[in-house]
């Protein structure tokens, strides 16, 4: 008679090649990555980052900026011309606006708010097209602005920011 069937197959020993053709590393059987109790390898979640990337954070200071410099333009525009000149020029960026107070809560938002600012950029290059085209000044300001933010929150280290996990949630839904 041979041996009895074993119910758990040999594990390596120490110095013996781990589970992916290594060595087990610090001693322990089958090194990281080593089956778990139900045969498949632990998982290690990756860190969330800590600080908020700087593509974030750059897309952060041109909306606040583009804002401010609009509106100064809006202004100075509204008095060297007419009102309905200023609105014509305030209109143009109407999505600027939006992504102005947006951009005051990407410490803290989710993957929809960097979804929405790509949006809002998106069309904001639309609304400043039009606006250069149609002779309303100050479209290329928010232009260069829109183009801008819509490349820095594309970026992955944005996408990577936007889609941490948060709070008390687990990943995975464990």
């Amino acid at each position: 008679m041979g041996t009895p069937p074993q119910p758990y197959p040999a594990q390596p020993t120490h110095g013996a090649p781990g589970v992916y053709g290594g060595p087990a590393s610090h001693g322990m059987a089958g090194g990281l990555g080593a089956p778990g109790p139900y045969g498949a390898p632990y998982a290690y979640a990756p860190m969330p980052p800590m600080t908020m990337p700087g593509s974030v954070r750059a897309a952060q200071v041109v909306i606040w900026v583009m804002a401010g410099l609009t509106m100064l333009i809006v202004l100075v525009w509204g008095f060297g011309s007419s009102a309905e000149a200023a609105g014509r020029l305030f209109a143009t960026n109407t999505m600027g606006w939006a992504l102005f107070f947006m951009a005051f809560t990407y410490h803290r938002a989710g993957s929809g708010v960097r979804t929405t600012s790509v949006v809002l950029a998106s069309v904001q290059i639309v609304f400043s097209l039009g606006g250069l085209a149609n002779g309303t000044g100050g479209g290329g300001l928010p232009l260069i602005g829109a183009i801008s933010v819509a490349v820095l929150l594309n970026q992955g280290g944005a996408r990577n920011w936007f889609n941490r996990p948060r709070g008390n949630v687990l990943p995975y839904g464990h």
